[in-house]
C-alpha cells in the first residue's frame, strides 16, 4: 500500500505558519496531506491508507545534519577512546593512560603497528595538564598519536617522534607550532598543520576502514533520527570511497559532502549538486583558525589564560592571507560553488567577512551561493549585524556550552566573553536564520542534544551560560531541520512536515515542548523514517 496515515500523537512540523498538526498523509514516499485539525476518528477517514498508530508518541521532521564528519565516523571506531566522560573514561592524564593501558590489552589492537587514538580533553582533568610523549611512552613502545577532542591538536609518543624523523630542532612553520618540555625538548604536543609533520601518510587500507565501519557509522546518525548526514571536509581519497560507495547503493540517507585541500579541484572537474545514490557534493571547506578548547582560535584579544610557551599577548593565529583567502573564494564564488568556511575566533570571524564581501563584490548575487561561517563561536553582536549584511549564514557548535562552557569560563575567555558564545538568542532577534551541529565525532551525533542545549544552556557542571542567548524549543527543532535544509539548499524537499516534501521524520517518546526543559536531553528516539520506510526501530520503548 503506497499510503499512509500516522496519527494519534503529537505533530511538530518546523513549519512556522503551522507549528503543530494532528495527523499526516504520505503517498509514495512523499507528504501528501498535513491535518491541522483535531479530528475523532481521523484515520476511519483515509481507509484505503495503512494506518500508523503514534500512540501518543511525537512526531518530528527528519533531522539535517548542519555540519559533521561523518567520513571521519568508520576511522574512529578503530582508533582507542581517549575520550573523557561521558564519552569515555580519561577525566585525567593518569586515567588517559590506564584507560588506554587497557584498551591495548584486549588484543584488538596487536596487529596494528601505528596506534590512534581520539578524544583527549584536558578541560576536565583537574589540573588541566596537557598529556605528553613521556606520559604516552608509559603506554606502549608502538608509535601512538592521540588526537584531541577538538581534532586541533595531537599528542605524540616518543616512537611516533622517531619514526616521523622529529627531533629537539624541529621548527614548525608559522601555521603550527609544537609544545615544549621544562628541558627545552618536543612535549609531543603539535598544534594544527605541525601535526602533519608527524603522522605518516594516510594509510593504505582507507577504503578498508571505511567500509569495515560504515554500517556502525550510519546507526550512529540514523538511531539519532538523523535522515541527511554531511562530510564537512572531504579528501580526494574520501570523496572517490563515498562515490563507489554511493554508486553501489550502501547509503540509505542521504550524504552531502563538502570538498577540502586536494578535493578542491573535483569541484569543476567531477563536482555535481545533484544526489546519485544518496550522495552528492555541495561546495567547498575551508579553515580559517583552529579551536579555542585547544587554544588555536584566532581571537582579536588575548587568551584569558595563554597557551603554555606563549606570551600574555597571544590570541592564537589565521590560516591564510588576506590575499590567499581572496583567492580562494573568489574562485568558489566564480564557479557557483558554496562556501563552508570553519571560523572559530572572532578574529577569523572578521577575515571571513573583510575578505568574502571583497570577493562578492565582483560576483553578480553571490549571496545566493549561500556561504557559512561554521562553528561562530565567538561572534561579537557587531559582526552579527555585518553578516547579516553580508548575506552569510551562520552554524553554532551549541554543544560547546555544556562540554566546554567551564573551561570557557575559567581557561579560554573569560567570564564575559564565555557568557556570549554560540549567542542564538541575539542571532535570532536580529534576524540570522542559523543551524546547529555537533561536529561528529567531535561529540557524538544528538540532535536533540543540541536543541536541548539551544535551550537550557548549561555547563557539566550546572552554571547557565548566557541565559539571555537561549531561545525557545520550536526555534531549536528548526536549527537542526528546515534551517539546516535550507543551509543545503534543500528546503524545498525536506526539513519540514509539510505537504510536497519527502516523508523524512523521527518519532520521539515525548512532546518536547510540553516538558520541562532540562529533560529534553532525556528524550528517546523510538522510529527514524526515511522516505516513508523505517530505517530504524528501537526495541525499548516507554
Amino acid at each position: 500500500m503506497s499510503k499512509r496515515i500516522y496519527y494519534n500523537g503529537t505533530v511538530l512540523t518546523s513549519d512556522e505558519k503551522h507549528p503543530f498538526a494532528y495527523a499526516v498523509l504520505t503517498e509514495n514516499g512523499r507528504i501528501s496531506e498535513v491535518i491541522y485539525e483535531s479530528i475523532p476518528g481521523i484515520e476511519e477517514h483515509f481507509p484505503d491508507a495503512e494506518r500508523f498508530d503514534l500512540k501518543g508518541n511525537t512526531l518530528i521532521p527528519g533531522f539535517v545534519d548542519a555540519h559533521s564528519h561523518f567520513l571521519s565516523t568508520p576511522r574512529e571506531l578503530r582508533q582507542l577512546n581517549a575520550a573523557a566522560s561521558p564519552l569515555g573514561e580519561s577525566d585525567s592524564v593518569e586515567e588517559l593512560v590506564a584507560s588506554l593501558k587497557r584498551q591495548l590489552s584486549t588484543g584488538r589492537f596487536d596487529s596494528v603497528p601505528y596506534l590512534y587514538a581520539r578524544g583527549y580533553d584536558e578541560s576536565v582533568y583537574p589540573d588541566h595538564r596537557l598529556p605528553t610523549r613521556l606520559d604516552l611512552d608509559k603506554v606502549t613502545d608502538k608509535p601512538l598519536a592521540v588526537t584531541h577532542i577538538s581534532g586541533h591538536n595531537t599528542v605524540f609518543n616518543s616512537a611516533a617522534l622517531a619514526l616521523a624523523g622529529i627531533t629537539d630542532d624541529y621548527q614548525p612553520g608559522e601555521d603550527g607550532s609544537a609544545g615544549r618540555l621544562a628541558d627545552g625538548s618536543l612535549s609531543g604536543v603539535f598544534y594544527e598543520n605541525a601535526v602533519r609533520d608527524v603522522f605518516p601518510k594516510r594509510e593504505e587500507n582507507a577504503e578498508q576502514t571505511i567500509r569495515e565501519g560504515l554500517d556502525e557509522a550510519l546507526l550512529r546518525y540514523i538511531s539519532e533520527g538523523v535522515t541527511t548526514a554531511q562530510d564537512g571536509a572531504t579528501d580526494k581519497e574520501s570523496y572517490r570511497i563515498a562515490r563507489a560507495l554511493a554508486d553501489e547503493g550502501k547509503f540509505p540517507i542521504e550524504v552531502v559532502s563538502y570538498l577540502s585541500g586536494d578535493a578542491a579541484e573535483l569541484l569543476d572537474i567531477d563536482g555535481t549538486k545533484k544526489y546519485s545514490g544518496n550522495y552528492r557534493a555541495q561546495g567547498y571547506k575551508l579553515f580559517l583558525d583552529g579551536s579555542p578548547q585547544a587554544k588555536t582560535a584566532w581571537l582579536s584579544k588575548p587568551y584569558h589564560h595563554t597557551l603554555k610557551g606563549q606570551d600574555d599577548s597571544y590570541r592564537g593565529y589565521g590560516i591564510y592571507t588576506d590575499e590567499q583567502l581572496l583567492s580562494l573564494i573568489g574562485r568558489a564564488l566564480k564557479s557557483g560553488w558554496q562556501i563552508n568556511v570553519h571560523t572559530n575566533g572572532d578574529e577569523a570571524i572578521e577575515q571571513l567577512i573583510r575578505v568574502y564581501s571583497k570577493a562578492a563584490e565582483s560576483v553578480p548575487d553571490a549571496a545566493k551561493t549561500r556561504p557559512v561561517s561554521i562553528h561562530c563561536q565567538t561572534v561579537r553582536s557587531d559582526q552579527l549585524d555585518r553578516i547579516k549584511e553580508a548575506g552569510i549564514l551562520v552554524s553554532f557548535f551549541v554543544d560547546h556550552v555544556y562540554y566546554w562552557g567551564d573551561y570557557h569560563l575559567s581557561e579560554i575567555l573569560g567570564a564575559d566573553r564565555a557568557s556570549r558564545i554560540s549567542p542564538l538568542g541575539e542571532a535570532l532577534k536580529k534576524g540570522i536564520r542559523f543551524t546547529t551541529h555537533q561536529d561528529t565525532p567531535v561529540t557524538r551525533q544528538s540532535p536533540l542534544f543540541a536543541i536541548h542545549n539551544a535551550v537550557n544552556r548549561v555547563t557539566r557542571s550546572g552554571q547557565v551560560l548566557g541565559e539571555q542567548y537561549r531561545i525557545s524549543v520550536l526555534d531549536a527543532l528548526r536549527a537542526v531541520t528546515i534551517n539546516s535544509a535550507y543551509q543545503l539548499f534543500e528546503e524545498n524537499t525536506k526539513g519540514s512536515i509539510e505537504p510536497g516534501k519527502q516523508a523524512d521524520f523521527v518519532i520521539i517518546d515525548r512532546d518536547i515542548t510540553s516538558i520541562p526543559a532540562s529533560q529534553i536531553k532525556d528524550t528517546l528516539v523510538l522510529k527514524t523514517v526515511k522516505r516513508d520506510k523505517v530505517i530504524f526501530s528501537r526495541k525499548q520503548v516507554r
